[in-house]
């Protein structure tokens, strides 16, 4: 595999990359592989669109919707987590996104 376009992705998105591409994978690659499977919370096209909707409807960018989605927090305290002393924001955004999240929530 080789480099074509660097963004950021979700855990997701990744899976759906490897797994593509699964008879290719050097050793490195396949634990990156079990790792995403393991971890991935959503389907590849629903994270996706659950980072879409972050970026556009609560209006934050991209990295930090996308460990927004890895994660599925469910709380705004844990929503915090991920904004670290550098971000201040608005608490009815939080609940924006907290609610953005909720629609995407895949009983576990």
């Amino acid at each position: 595999m080789s480099v074509t376009e660097k963004k950021e992705i979700t855990v997701a998105e990744a899976r759906k990359l490897l797994i593509d591409k699964a008879e290719e994978l050097d050793p490195l690659q396949r634990r990156v592989l079990e790792y995403t499977i393991r971890f991935s919370k959503l389907d590849s096209e629903t994270a996706k669109q659950l980072t879409e909707e972050l970026v556009k409807d609560a209006d934050i960018d991209r990295s930090l919707a996308v460990q927004i989605v890895n994660a599925m927090p469910g709380s705004i305290p844990e929503i915090r987590t991920f904004l670290g002393r550098q971000r201040i924001i608005a608490e009815d955004t939080m609940a924006k996104i907290l609610g953005i999240i909720e629609k995407y929530r895949v009983e576990e």
